[in-house]
């Protein structure tokens, strides 16, 4: 293993936090949408169309805040990165140490580090942040669609 091969999978790791940071952001975007558009027809939700554009509009919400607050370890598959705050929040300096120089005795071990963490990063935090995201922006475009076709019939 070489210093690029390192780099390289630095770069990949911190291009991963950049990705997820961009989910938050559209997570964000989505909860102000979805606020807006359930604000404005709650005034009128006796009315069908607006009805299926409040539930659609509020359960969105709630999917994209969910995005926001997902956990970020896999404590289900036990995945407790070194690289990162949860890696160290609940072991003592000296614990955190020894993992940390057990892990990166030599520049294959340091490489398999960071291959597990861009791994676990992308399987435990972006592919479900993702998936979420994808169906919360389905079901507002659907609320959005089935409420203005009522709205015309």
């Amino acid at each position: 293993m070489n210093d690029h091969s390192i780099n390289f999978l630095r770069d990949s790791l911190n291009h991963h936090y950049g990705i997820r940071g961009s989910l938050d952001q559209k997570s964000s975007f989505l909860v102000a949408i979805s606020a807006i558009i359930f604000s404005a027809s709650i005034s009128r939700i006796h009315e069908i169309p607006f009805l299926v554009l409040g539930i659609t509009s509020f359960i969105a919400v709630l999917l994209s805040i969910m995005v926001t607050f997902l956990p970020l370890t896999g404590r289900k598959k036990k995945w407790h990165g070194l690289m990162c705050w949860w890696g160290f929040k609940e072991k003592d300096f000296n614990q955190y140490e020894q993992e940390l120089k057990k892990a990166f005795l030599s520049d294959e071990d340091m490489a398999k580090e960071y291959m597990t963490e861009i791994w676990n990063l992308a399987n435990y935090s972006l592919k479900p942040k993702t998936k979420i995201l994808k169906i919360a922006s389905l079901i507002l475009s659907s609320g959005l669609i089935i409420g203005f076709i009522l709205f015309l019939v």
